[in-house]
């Protein structure tokens, strides 16, 4: 279920029918927002915005900046640091 369900979305994200990509996206969204309603949810909401990213140059900028915002929230969480010697894990100092 899940590789087809992966396989389906790859899909869409690749062809050409851009309308069903921006009807699909904006409806996921507006469900994503109503997700405090049964059936609907906020899981709707990325996966909405994820298709329209693929079309929107706003939108793959507001998810790029949401998915740094979200791993470095992660990070924090978690107790996980990093020196500023960059993006690389390997070359960040290892505390003792």
């Amino acid at each position: 279920m899940k590789t087809f369900l992966l396989r389906r979305f790859h899909a869409l994200k690749t062809t050409e029918r851009h309308w069903l990509r921006k009807t699909m996206g904006v409806l996921l969204v507006i469900g994503g927002l109503l997700g405090f309603l049964p059936v609907l949810g906020y899981w709707m909401l990325p996966l909405g915005l994820a298709l329209l990213a693929v079309d929107f140059a706003f939108v793959r900028r507001f998810n790029r900046r949401a998915l740094v915002w979200w791993e470095r929230r992660r990070r924090q969480i978690n107790g996980e640091h990093r020196d500023n010697t960059g993006d690389n894990p390997s070359r960040a100092r290892k505390r003792p």
